[in-house]
């Protein structure tokens, strides 16, 4: 559902509805950011595939998770050329904007958030999603697609072992799992990405005026966790491979201009209006008409910042991280697979035949870990 409300398929083209990434529109100035409508993040909608994939393995639907690949490597390309390119226009227009507290609130949000940016590249492309897609286009035999989702995800997961490695198998052509042995292929989700809390900013210039923005409060870089899997060289530790929490923070600092400009803009109709309703008080030698007219104004004024509220909707469900760990020489048998996070060790059921690529996903949100697994193709 997630996926269709973010991507209509037209005939020729996939279109992707994305929100204002340039940050300059001036809409709704009477009501509040809840009035716009939502549209996915760029990181969202990459999660939402990547979910997509993973509930087709699970259910047996390996041809319908091959083709969502595809689509996903069609949309984080897509999402580059659109959103990139938006976002770029944005940066080298800004010198021409007219400067002042719009600027000083946005550089005080941005430096709030720069800890937990520092740690991602750009906010619309998944390294985990393009690795993913090339674990499964070499399942299928299609080789060349595999190297490139595979180079995709070395180059934007840079200094993951497991990206570089299969970045250098797909530059020599070396497929696994070698002859008589099988693959495991392990992603691991952690906590949940922090919820969006709203932030109440005043406004010097407008006098007793306020905005209303999002913002994550006292939270800072995520601290990446020691996990470590059990495989045929003894326990080796997974990599961490998405950084949802400097996504998130990542996507935030980037609507909040347009957030920011928004809000200011109501905030000047606000005091426009009451500087308004005062000179027609005034205009009519203060009768009584004059009076109700402003004192309707005034309400009107208040009631409309009581019950703004900065917009915090976010997909609430997400991982705070997602790692990775691999292992193309794994002998064939029933294992009870070792999994050791921050010294802690439990064991998971898995069960692999030779020439077998599987796929093992754990969630550890609490409770205890969860998992699934499924067989994504055999040589």
């Amino acid at each position: 559902t997630a996926i269709d409300a973010a991507i209509d398929h037209k005939e020729k083209d996939p279109v992707i509805k994305l929100g204002d990434a340039a940050g300059t529109a001036m809409a709704a100035t009477v009501t509040d950011d809840w009035s716009i409508e939502y549209y996915l993040s760029p990181y969202e909608i990459n999660l939402a595939l990547e979910y997509g994939i993973l509930a087709q393995l699970f259910n047996g639907k390996r041809e319908d998770a091959l083709v969502d690949a595809r689509l996903a490597c069609y949309v984080q390309d897509k999402l580059g050329d659109e959103y990139g390119t938006d976002l770029k226009k944005r940066e080298e227009g800004a010198e021409a904007r007219t400067r002042g507290e719009v600027d000083r609130i946005v550089g005080e949000q941005n430096a709030a958030l720069n800890e937990m940016i520092a740690a991602t590249r750009n906010s619309w492309e998944n390294p985990v999603l393009w690795w993913l897609t090339g674990v499964l286009f070499e399942a299928d035999g299609d080789w060349e697609a595999a190297g490139q989702s595979y180079r995709r995800a070395g180059t934007t997961g840079t200094g993951n072992p497991f990206f570089e490695a299969d970045m250098k198998r797909a530059d020599t052509g070396t497929p696994a799992p070698i002859a008589g042995r099988s693959k495991l292929v392990v992603i691991f989700e952690d906590g949940f990405v922090p919820r969006r809390a709203a932030l109440k900013i005043p406004l010097r210039i407008y006098a007793t005026m306020s905005i209303d923005v999002p913002t994550y409060q006292n939270i800072g870089a995520y601290a990446p966790r020691s996990v470590l899997f059990a495989g045929s060289k003894g326990a080796t530790p997974a990599a961490l491979g998405l950084n949802i929490r400097s996504l998130a923070g990542r996507t935030l600092s980037e609507a909040m201009p347009g957030i920011i400009t928004r809000n200011v803009t109501r905030a000047a109709v606000n005091v426009g209006m009451e500087v308004g309703g005062r000179a027609a008080y005034r205009a009519s030698d203060n009768s009584g008409a004059g009076a109700a007219a402003l004192a309707i104004v005034e309400i009107a004024n208040l009631i409309m910042v009581c019950a703004r509220d900065a917009d915090t909707r976010s997909w609430v469900t997400l991982p705070d991280a997602q790692y990775v760990w691999c292992d193309e020489n794994m002998a064939s048998g029933d294992y009870q697979l070792g999994v050791t996070i921050d010294g802690i060790t439990s064991t998971i059921p898995v069960s692999l035949t030779a020439g077998e690529t599987k796929l093992l996903w754990i969630a550890n949100c609490g409770g205890g870990l969860r998992h699934q697994c499924a067989t994504i193709g055999k040589r």
